[in-house]
């Protein structure tokens, strides 16, 4: 039998601030700024009622429901625990509230939460996950999803500044972790890998932010930033061994995106270019800097540019290139 249990986590900052801030005035007058004080009180009793929810790995059975569930009885502030084991999914788990943290037990190292996909019939497949459009600020950590390499990406983020920590997206049939209109999401300590296409793909989707993560050896690109995804940071990613299956452009596909800053990452034995700025859009990438990278034993060019005419205002530097089959900088029609 499934059980649900309640925990109380209060906030002592909140209601620290509460007593401790006073407004200045005449000396000896203690009197709270009535703004500060209705701050400080709605966010201490928020503090006080969030309430944190268990999933217990049922090993079979479809879950779906039941993390549903969870998260419709929960609120802004409240935490979902996924335990350890494994869990099964044959639909689509929406998080449709904001301010939610979905947090898997973990070992300190990987999550030891298993989710997986479970076709309800066969060859079916959905996201195990979708943040829904217009829902903010969640939290996803310590989650792994396996997608059985079934249809559809393991994750789905619709919603602005999620943030995603310590995860694994593996085995889908699509994407690991697929970024739609979806802008200042942050990815930091994340692996995506053995997905039939992409690792993590990005579309019409700004701001974003991945770091400390690893992309390896994906039927496709590791990482894609496409379709006016602007200003995406990557930062100390390792990809390794993506394009296994050329079904991509390389390592890391670029397509109408400005600003894309790439640097202190790894990009080793690529099935193709390292770095390679497709352009079938069409429209311009402007701004994009790629630095103090080590590109390293890949098949075709360290950095690839097709059409360079729509590549403006490009900059590399401080970058370690050897052993690129291809060369260095290549550049075709």
């Amino acid at each position: 039998m499934k059980k649900t249990y309640f925990l109380c986590r209060p906030l002592l900052g909140a209601v620290f601030f509460l007593f401790a801030c006073s407004k200045s005035g005449n000396p000896g007058q203690a009197g709270a700024d009535p703004h500060q004080k209705a701050v400080a009180e709605k966010t201490s009793n928020n503090a006080l009622l969030a309430v944190t929810r268990y999933l217990s790995a049922q090993n079979g059975p479809d879950e779906t429901a039941a993390l549903q569930n969870l998260i419709n009885q929960s609120a802004s502030g409240d935490m979902i625990v996924i335990r350890a084991g494994n869990h099964y999914f044959t639909g689509t788990v929406h998080v449709n509230k904001s301010g939610l943290t979905i947090r898997g037990e973990n070992n300190g190292t990987d999550p030891i939460n298993y989710l997986r996909k479970a076709p309800a019939a066969p060859g079916q497949g959905v996201s195990v996950i979708d943040v829904d459009g217009g829902i903010i600020n969640t939290v996803i950590d310590w989650i792994y999803i396996d997608g059985g390499n079934l249809p559809e990406p393991d994750m789905r983020i619709f919603g602005n500044q999620t943030k995603i920590y310590n995860s694994h997206f593996r085995n889908s049939g699509h994407s690991g972790l697929l970024i739609h209109n979806a802008n200042n999401i942050w990815i930091e300590g994340v692996k995506a890998y053995y997905n039939y296409i992409v690792g993590i793909s990005q579309w019409a989707s700004s701001d974003n932010t991945i770091k400390n993560s690893q992309c390896y050896e994906n039927g496709g690109e590791g990482l894609t930033i496409d379709g006016g995804s602007h200003n995406c940071f990557v930062n100390n990613v390792w990809f390794y061994k993506n394009n296994k299956s050329s079904r991509g452009v390389g390592a890391i596909g670029i397509d109408q995106a400005n600003g894309a800053n790439i640097f202190n990452c790894t990009i080793d034995r690529t099935y193709g270019h390292a770095i390679r700025f497709q352009n079938n859009l069409n429209q311009p990438d402007d701004g994009c800097q790629v630095y103090n990278n080590n590109i390293t034993n890949n098949s075709g060019c360290a950095i690839s540019i097709r059409h360079p005419a729509l590549v403006t205002n490009f900059g590399q530097w401080g970058n370690t290139f050897s052993g690129n089959t291809g060369g260095t900088l290549c550049t075709e029609p």
